[in-house]
């Protein structure tokens, strides 16, 4: 239960953000041995700069080169200024090479984008503070809900920026922020405006679709008799869904708890969807990913969109009441994974959300 805690905590409602990732503590090795930052540069302070984040402002001198992402998210923003980094972390990481030699296999929706081969540092939630040092980077970005409580080391290693995530002014802040310490601010401007302007193009092709089905519900779970978690306007997926014009479902205020979680009992409380979607997650990566299964016909996101959907597929099209609702009878079901949905939560991300929604709702 404690991991399904953390795990709402990132991705889902800033309380909820996909447990993908669950721990917030970066283990491995002596602090005692790590240089501060401050020794191994000597910054020309005329070209540096006050960068603001969530645990402050950090000084960041010259042009960094030498750049590491500790989260999908700080991934995802920084390939969208079209920055590489020299060595990343992943969510529920099972490639075990000491680089991501084919990251376009390795590396589920933001592979196709690495360049080169960076340094595996391992899970999101455990990277190697020892290969870390060995890299020397002169910027570290990641998420204050995984790295906070490591702040101060990484800053020893590195100028670090961590912010938390979860609307879309949160993820335009964040991609503003990181644009400063890496002098693109006009590049980040030009993602937010081209983001803005493809959801007015989707809103406009899903006017039919809204008009006729206005009411959707979006939930995730791993598995239905464990309850689920109900979006709405307070995360980017929520926001993301009511720009285009849905209409978000939410639990009636006589039915809902302190507890984040809802029942599969309460679904009947639910029916006035006329659409939902699901959001899967699974964090067992003992089945399920294994990387000698990828081919050119199998990807890595194949087998992640398997691998986090198959149990509440099952879960929802056997049971009773799930089954009894409008939604489903009509076949209004549609699924997705919490990893890409919330784990990437950034302008990369929203656009394989807008993808997706093509998908379901045209066909295309």
């Amino acid at each position: 239960m404690l991991k399904l805690r953390r795990l709402t905590t990132g991705l889902m409602l800033s309380c909820l953000t996909f447990g993908l990732i669950v721990g917030c503590s970066l283990l491995t090795g002596s602090h005692s041995e790590i240089s501060p930052a401050s020794d191994l540069t000597t910054p020309d302070s005329s070209d540096c700069r006050m960068v603001q984040h969530d645990l402050g402002e950090t000084q960041i001198c010259g042009q960094p080169k030498q750049v590491v992402t500790l989260s999908l998210h700080g991934l995802d923003l920084l390939l969208s200024l079209d920055v590489q980094p020299i060595a990343t972390t992943m969510t529920l990481n099972v490639h075990r090479g000491k680089t991501f030699d084919k990251p376009a296999q390795q590396i589920p929706y933001l592979g196709d984008r690495l360049m080169g081969q960076p340094v595996n540092l391992g899970a999101d939630n455990t990277p190697s503070i020892e290969t870390l040092v060995g890299l020397k980077p002169d910027l570290i970005i990641g998420e204050r809900g995984r790295s906070g409580d490591e702040y101060e080391t990484l800053s020893q290693i590195a100028p670090t920026i961590l912010w938390s995530r979860g609307t879309t002014e949160q993820w335009q802040k964040s991609l503003r922020d990181l644009a400063t310490a890496l002098n693109l601010e006009d590049k980040a401007e030009q993602v937010i405006q081209q983001q803005e302007q493809d959801i007015l193009a989707l809103r406009d092709e899903l006017r039919g679709t809204v008009a006729t089905h206005p009411k959707l519900l979006l939930i995730g779970a791993s598995q239905l008799d464990q309850g689920f978690f109900i979006l709405d306007t307070g995360n980017s997926m929520g926001e993301l869904l009511q720009t285009i014009g849905f209409e978000l479902v939410k639990l009636p205020a006589a039915f809902q708890s302190e507890s984040a979680l809802v029942s599969l009992e309460m679904l009947p409380e639910l029916d006035e969807a006329e659409t939902i979607i699901i959001l899967g997650w699974n964090l067992d990566t003992s089945t399920g990913l294994d990387s000698k299964s990828l081919s050119a016909e199998v990807s890595m996101e194949d087998l992640l969109g398997v691998h986090q959907t198959k149990k509440i597929r099952e879960d929802w099209h056997t049971n009773k009441i799930s089954q009894s609702l409008t939604a489903s009878q009509e076949n209004r079901i549609y699924f997705a994974t919490f990893y890409k949905w919330g784990g990437l939560s950034g302008p990369i991300g929203t656009e394989l959300v807008l993808e997706d929604l093509r998908q379901f709702f045209l066909g295309e």
